[in-house]
């Protein structure tokens, strides 16, 4: 039985991110996302070309604890794979 959670903070992003396409990625970058993020909305959220997926800025978080944005998986999954910052699983 998986016991992973579908709410995932930058951790759990870097660890499942390693498990599903084998990639690494530091926290820095993971983090970086989130700022790119809050920057695109504070912006009015502009319109991004389709030419452009690597700069579709990653999902709004669902929750927050203690002050850390948690995110579902399945949408940082899709927007892992839409951005171009990892390639699709052979499997899927």
């Amino acid at each position: 039985m998986d016991h992973k959670h579908d709410v995932v903070g930058y951790a759990e992003i870097i660890e499942r991110a390693k498990e599903d396409f084998g990639a690494d990625f530091p926290m820095s970058t993971v983090r970086n996302w989130e700022k790119y993020r809050r920057a695109w909305v504070a912006k009015g959220s502009p319109t991004r070309s389709g030419l452009r997926p690597r700069e579709t800025p990653m999902p709004e978080p669902v929750a927050t604890v203690n002050g850390v944005p948690g995110w579902c998986w399945r949408e940082i999954h899709a927007w892992l794979i839409a951005s171009h910052r990892v390639t699709e699983p052979a499997g899927e």
